[in-house]
């Protein structure tokens, strides 16, 4: 890295810079209309799922753009999105929070053996629909089993190096071609809800830091003012395929790893996913693209073009995304991190640097204590099956 600093301009390092300058400055004034970058490298983003859940039913749209600006993720506002079944049922999906995300009528969900198709348009006149995906019924999950291991190549200072993996059982469907996908979901009550760094102090009107005009090393928490969970999701992608199994009981395969970072009970909520053919393919390109470039987060935008999803209004469009229908079972573990450690592994509990923050004595109309704002990663709603 050192060297690379140092390294001297040559006049075709200069060259290759201004051009690279260009293409920047480039990209940051071209204009945007209606959610969509004007240029020929912007891409639609259609991320749908259609589920027998509830609350896992969505439809996502985004404006994305090629990879020097795959960061930059714009909501598509004021669409026109439904679900069609095979009996020509519509059911049309209502924009909500966050902005760009659509939602069906309250209590609806999908059913094990429908067909579903999607539609969406934009306010722009543009038009994309779907192929029809059959959902398929997926298996419970029998047992689940956590064995603490260490990974060597760490050092035990990093928090990679032990954990708990979470192994599991079901039985395959007798039918051929079933796909699944597995997701989960970790609840960590919390006790302060805002942290105001570089000086900064909480404002109770804007919900968020303000910073000084000359910024200090100082760190401030502020607590909750009731319960608050923060919520951790899987960052990777686990799917499998029956064709080697089919019928069989599947037995210990992996489905998680789970952080040595406290003794505390760790609750943790798995999905087992029936997934369609489409999405079995779309995911598994996705995985193989990510063991190549490193996350998820590194993975090109040309990658990961809709395997079921189309332009109507301009065929030779690409869109990125998954029209994905899926059944999904639940089940909610509380691991207990204390059983069956190693005599000398210890967890890497995490400090909270700083100070909390509390009203000065006798201070009037002072607030200390900040609201649980709900959000993919935060929520104030008590868990289902929360015990602690």
């Amino acid at each position: 890295i050192s060297n690379s600093c140092n390294m001297s301009l040559s006049p075709k390092n200069i060259l290759f810079y201004l051009f690279l300058l260009g293409v920047v400055t480039w990209a940051c004034v071209n204009p945007i209309k209606d959610f969509v970058q004007i240029d020929a490298t912007s891409f639609t983003t259609i991320e749908a799922d259609i589920s027998d859940d509830p609350d896992l039913s969505k439809v996502r749209l985004t404006s994305s753009s090629n990879r020097l600006l795959s960061q930059l993720a714009l909501p598509i506002s004021k669409a026109v999105v439904f679900v069609t079944d095979q009996n020509g049922n519509k059911t049309p999906f209502t924009e909500g929070i966050p902005l760009g995300t659509y939602y069906p009528p309250t209590g609806w969900k999908g059913a094990v053996a429908s067909t579903y198709k999607l539609n969406v348009k934009m306010l722009t006149g543009q038009t994309y629909e779907s192929t029809s995906e059959t959902m398929k019924a997926v298996p419970e999950i029998e047992n689940a089993i956590t064995r603490f291991e260490t990974f060597d190549q760490y050092s035990k200072v990093d928090i990679r190096r032990a954990g708990f993996t979470v192994y599991l059982d079901f039985k395959d469907l007798p039918t051929e071609g079933d796909f699944y996908l597995w997701n989960w979901k970790h609840y960590e009550k919390i006790g302060f809800c805002a942290t105001c760094t570089d000086g900064g102090k909480y404002d109770f009107k804007k919900l968020d830091c303000v910073q000084p005009k000359f910024p200090t090393d100082a760190i401030l928490n502020y607590m909750c003012d009731g319960n608050c969970w923060d919520i951790t999701t899987n960052n990777d992608l686990n799917v499998f395929s029956d064709v080697l199994t089919n019928g069989q009981r599947v037995v210990g395969r992996q489905v998680a790893r789970i952080p040595f970072d406290n003794w505390t009970p760790y609750y943790f909520r798995l999905e087992q996913r029936s997934i369609t053919k489409n999405a079995f393919a779309f995911y598994q390109s996705l995985i193989s693209q990510v063991q190549s470039s490193g996350s998820l987060f590194d993975v090109p935008a040309e990658t990961r073009f809709s395997l079921n999803i189309k332009s109507v209004t301009k065929p030779t469009e690409r869109v990125l995304g998954i029209f994905n229908v899926f059944s999904v079972r639940k089940k909610i573990f509380i691991i207990d991190r204390r059983k069956d450690i190693p005599f000398g592994e210890l967890p890497i509990i995490p400090v909270i640097p700083g100070d909390t923050y509390a009203c000065p004595p006798g201070s009037v109309g002072c607030q200390d204590k900040v609201p649980c704002v709900e959000s993919p990663t935060r929520t104030k709603i008590t868990p289902e099956g929360w015990v602690f």
